[in-house]
């Protein structure tokens, strides 16, 4: 028995000594090791509105999910509204006045500019032949030259006559000149621009979000009164995002562009997830070198690397710890 128990007691010192052993061994290994703790991070964007105004109202709250295009916020915009009813009646009267040059005149303008012509055509035509019996009368020594000159004179009268009322009558007929079609062309075409510009003012007043994401912060309430170019909604890209990590200048040899690491994710159940370096500081965070002491050591800068995930992770978030176990 006493035997049995002396066995049993070594059998127990020889499990613990290798235990001990087995530990020691551990955590040499890990000591190979280093682990190397990173952040996630997203784009942000700051939602502006191009348009100063009062907000009306918002259509999303802090942590909602948004797709693109989707509506954030409203301004008021009777401003605007007026703007727009002014430059559609000024395009209207503008194409009015460019249809009014290339249709020429109305019919009954030009009916009437062809029935004074033809009247003055006529008098004209009555005007010649009594001229020209008067001067036949007067060659004759019928009547005095004073006669044949009163009669001269009204056919003259009734040629000018004729010739104003024709020409009216082919200005009626051919429209407005090609100078004045131009110039009405114009200014319809440059009155549509305006109108254009200003309905695109208009559909400003819907403030949208640019990308698929979350909402992370409201900077503006309704009621308030924003600049041009002031953001009112931050949306976070969730589908844009990378691992920053903070690499000291004599371990940058081991982490190459394109290098993969291995990371876990606490959040996340400690799960891993495979990861590549994509970008690499251009410069260390700190530009100059100063010595610590009289010794001629040096502070040891820091290059900043961002990490990308091989494949698409699930419920990540912004702020998140990642762990990158390296070795040294």
């Amino acid at each position: 028995m006493k035997r049995l128990y002396i066995g049993i007691v070594l059998f127990l010192i020889i499990l613990l000594s290798l235990g001990v052993i087995a530990l020691h061994i551990k955590k040499k290994e890990q000591t190979k090791q280093g682990i190397i703790s990173g952040m996630v991070e997203a784009r942000h964007i700051d939602v502006a509105s191009k348009l100063p105004g009062r907000i009306d109202s918002l259509c999303v709250q802090e942590g909602d999910y948004v797709t693109k295009g989707q509506y954030l916020a409203i301004l008021e915009g009777r401003e605007v509204s007026a703007k727009v009813e002014q430059a559609r009646g000024a395009m209207n009267a503008a194409f009015a006045k460019m249809k009014m040059t290339e249709s020429g005149a109305r019919p009954q303008e030009l009916d009437a500019a062809e029935k004074v012509y033809l009247q003055a055509k006529a008098q004209y035509e009555l005007m010649e032949k009594t001229f020209n019996r008067v001067t036949k009368l007067y060659n004759d020594n019928v009547i005095s030259s004073q006669e044949r000159d009163q009669a001269e004179t009204q056919y003259i009268s009734a040629r000018e006559q004729m010739n104003a009322a024709r020409i009216k009558f082919e200005l009626a007929s051919e429209g407005a000149r090609k100078e004045e079609k131009a110039a009405a062309q114009s200014l319809y075409y440059q009155a549509q621009n305006v109108y254009n510009e200003v309905s695109i003012y208009e559909e400003e007043k819907m403030i949208r979000s640019p990308v698929s994401g979350e909402v992370e912060k409201i900077l503006s309430d309704p009621g308030e009164i924003v600049a041009a170019g002031y953001p009112v909604v931050t949306v976070i890209d969730t589908s844009d995002y990378w691992v920053i990590i903070q690499i000291k200048e004599t371990e940058l040899e081991m982490f190459k562009k394109g290098t993969e690491l291995s990371g876990i994710v606490p959040a996340l159940g400690n799960k891993a997830f495979n990861f590549y370096v994509h970008y690499m500081s251009a410069m260390a965070d700190f530009a100059t070198w100063r010595p610590t002491n009289q010794k001629g050591e040096f502070d040891i800068r820091t290059f900043e690397l961002r990490l990308k995930s091989k494949e698409t992770i699930e419920n990540i978030r912004p702020g998140m710890t990642v762990n990158f176990f390296v070795k040294k």
